[in-house]
C-alpha cells in the first residue's frame, strides 16, 4: 500500500450530517488529509500493529485507514447516526471527556475547530493524552501555541508535521459556499 491507494481507499469511507449539527463542529476530515495524517503515523511506527483510537471519529475514515495500515482500530464518536454510517469494526458510543476506553497506542483525531464553542478540543486534548503515547491530530494552523503546552506540561514532546489546505463541504445554512479551503496542520505529541 502507498500513500495515494491509501487516499484513495479512503475516499470510500462516506460521510453523513450528524444529528447533533454545528454546535459539535461535525465535519468530515478530507481523505487527503486524513491520508497525510495515517501515512506519516505509520512510517512513524505509531499504526501497524498498534491499538489505534479515533477520537470524535464521525463515519470514521481515520479508524478505516489505520485498519487498512495494520493497526487495530477503535472508532468512538457520540452521534449515533455517524457511528452507524462507520464501516469500522470496533465501535464505541461515548461523549468525550467520560471515555470508557482503556489505554491504547495511538490516538488519531480531527477535534473541534473551537469556532463555535471555544476551547471544544481541549477534552479531546486531555483524554487523548490520557490514554496513549502518541497522539496525531488535525487542527487550525497556528494551534501548536494551546496544545504544545497543555502536553508537554504531561511529558509529551511535540511537532507539526505539515500545513495542508482542507475543503470543508457545505454542510450548515449559514454556509455560504459548496466548498470552503481552510488552513489546517498535522500535530504530533509522543512520549519516548
Amino acid at each position: 500500500m502507498d500513500k495515494k491507494r491509501l487516499e484513495m481507499l479512503l475516499e470510500r469511507v462516506n460521510w453523513v450530517k450528524g444529528k447533533l449539527g454545528v454546535k459539535y463542529e461535525q465535519y468530515p476530515t478530507s481523505s487527503e488529509v486524513a491520508a497525510e495524517l495515517l501515512w506519516k503515523a505509520y512510517m512513524l511506527g505509531d499504526i501497524e500493529g498498534k491499538e489505534v483510537l479515533d477520537l470524535g471519529c464521525g463515519t470514521g475514515r481515520l479508524a478505516c485507514g489505520a485498519q487498512l495500515l495494520g493497526a487495530k482500530a477503535i472508532c468512538l464518536e457520540y452521534d449515533p447516526t455517524l457511528l452507524k454510517a462507520s464501516p469500522c469494526q470496533i465501535k464505541v458510543r461515548a461523549y468525550v471527556p467520560m471515555v470508557p476506553v482503556r489505554k491504547v497506542d495511538t490516538v488519531i483525531m480531527n477535534p473541534p475547530f473551537g469556532t463555535k464553542r471555544k476551547r471544544a478540543d481541549r477534552p479531546f486534548w486531555e483524554v487523548a493524552l490520557s490514554l496513549a503515547k502518541a497522539v496525531y491530530s488535525v487542527q487550525p494552523a497556528g494551534m501548536e501555541k494551546v496544545i504544545f503546552p497543555l502536553a508537554e506540561e504531561r511529558g509529551f514532546r511535540c511537532e507539526v508535521l505539515g500545513h495542508y489546505d482542507m475543503m470543508l463541504p457545505q454542510l450548515y445554512e449559514f454556509h455560504r459556499s459548496r466548498r470552503r479551503r481552510t488552513k489546517v496542520a498535522i500535530y504530533r505529541c509522543y512520549k519516548g
